[in-house]
């Protein structure tokens, strides 16, 4: 597992690109809307075979068949439901005097949560 921590202001696609994204040929990156960069995608694939397979807007220049896209709906909601869970758990506020420190709890928090799936 691999994710990174931004500010509210930073774009989604812009934390896309901070992960170092160390996967095996062939795998497959899940996207919603935001994640529409072609440049970022032809990268990927040709440094890695990296497929990114992102929800398309209606006036995109890379149309996808509706049957991958309806393959992939799923996974996306998925990964969308379990953040709204882990949003649920998380505390209202975090007190931490540095961003070290807030980096460290919101981990710890995440690691703690991970334990709790393992029954």
């Amino acid at each position: 597992m691999e994710f990174v921590l931004t500010s509210g202001v930073v774009a989604d696609i812009d934390g896309f690109r901070c992960l170092t994204l160390d996967l095996p040929p062939g795998a497959k990156v899940h996207g919603d809307r935001a994640y529409t960069d072609y440049q970022e995608e032809d990268l990927l694939w040709v440094a890695g075979g990296i497929k990114v397979q992102a929800q398309r807007k209606a006036n995109t220049k890379r149309r996808v068949a509706p049957w991958p896209e309806a393959l992939a709906r799923p996974v996306r909601q998925r990964v969308e439901s379990t953040f709204s869970q882990l949003e649920a758990l998380l505390p209202r506020h975090i007190h931490a005097v540095t961003s070290q420190g807030l980096v460290l709890k919101v981990v710890c928090f995440l690691l703690a949560v991970s334990f709790g799936y393992l029954n």
